[in-house]
């Protein structure tokens, strides 16, 4: 599971609207879930005419959050590709010709592997279309200065009140989820991402 926060002026619903657009299509079928605030996206391989279930799932997860919304790509069902390869491997042992219309499932499902990758492709689509992106919210969180004890925006190069410089309080983000951090965090609380020195 992936999660990543995103933050500026993002409509949770539009986005499920975008991932529904780009992902109902003939090998794959999207379908969403859930209010204005909380919107359950699931996208799925299309049943093979010799399959009743669909064979690789994924769940993303879209939840407005303060100033933004966070994004959760569950973990993908993949079970179905091990279970193509020992099926083709009997089938085939038992009648040869049988191997072209397996070999043809696996392909499909092989070629889904990639699909939270290109999930997140899209998602960074939607986010620079709109203007939004990783890290934090600005002008909503307050840093405190070392000298004086009065609290400044974030980013804000000086104090307000005395002018000292604030770039040694000043937090960070995590590169890969966009988790706000202590400034010599080594490594991100949400995902675990090591943050370079």
């Amino acid at each position: 599971m992936e999660q990543k926060t995103y933050h500026g002026d993002i409509v949770p619903q539009e986005l499920a609207d975008v991932l529904l657009n780009r992902f109902n299509r003939s090998d794959l079928m999207a379908r969403k879930t859930g209010g204005p605030d909380r919107v359950v996206v699931q996208i799925s391989t299309r049943p093979h005419f010799l399959h009743d279930e669909p064979q690789t799932s994924l769940a993303v997860t879209i939840v407005r959050a303060e100033d933004g919304v966070t994004i959760t790509v569950g973990k993908q069902q993949v079970l179905s590709v091990a279970a193509d390869l020992v099926k083709t491997g009997i089938a085939a042992l038992v009648n040869p010709l049988s191997l072209v219309m397996e070999l043809d499932d696996i392909a499909r499902n092989v070629s889904k592997l990639n699909l939270p990758q290109e999930v997140w492709k899209v998602v960074e689509e939607y986010m620079r279309s709109v203007g939004a992106g990783l890290g934090m919210a600005p002008g909503k969180m307050l840093v405190t200065c070392r000298y004086c004890g009065v609290g400044n925006p974030v980013g804000q190069g000086q104090c307000s009140a005395c002018g000292a410089p604030l770039a040694d309080v000043q937090p960070i983000t995590c590169p890969r989820c966009g988790q706000l951090l202590p400034r010599h965090t080594r490594f991100c609380t949400r995902c675990g991402t090591r943050i370079a020195a």
